[in-house]
């Protein structure tokens, strides 16, 4: 046999066993290391997450505290301008009443000046 015939005769031949059996076992190897690397990979991401959504609840959970806050705050305002309110009516009702009185007496003592003018005896 020729070196040429002996090619065809090796090629026509299926590998060994041997040597299959090895390629079969790196690639369920090499499988399995990746799906290792795919299940590491998801775990990280999902520790990341897992970390993203605490931060996110403590963020949360200050900017609802500081809405209260804020809340108590306007409500605190709104109760004190309530009250002032309340005051400047009162002031105003008041400077009201004292004009009108004021008004009152003067326009009393016109008249009692001018009864008096006109009950006085003509020199």
């Amino acid at each position: 046999m020729n070196d040429v015939s002996r090619m065809n005769g090796a090629s026509q031949h299926p590998p060994h066993p041997q040597r299959m059996e090895l390629s079969t076992d790196q690639a369920v190897e090499n499988a399995a290391l990746a799906g290792a690397a795919a299940i590491q990979k998801l775990v990280a991401e999902r520790n990341e997450l897992r970390t993203r959504l605490a931060s996110h609840e403590q963020e949360t959970a200050a900017y609802r505290a500081l809405n209260n806050e804020l809340r108590r705050r306007l409500l605190l305002v709104h109760q004190t301008y309530v009250e002032m309110a309340k005051g400047v009516v009162g002031d105003l009702e008041r400077f009201d009443v004292a004009l009108r009185e004021s008004a009152q007496d003067a326009h009393s003592t016109i008249e009692a000046q001018t009864h008096w003018e006109e009950a006085a005896p003509a020199p």
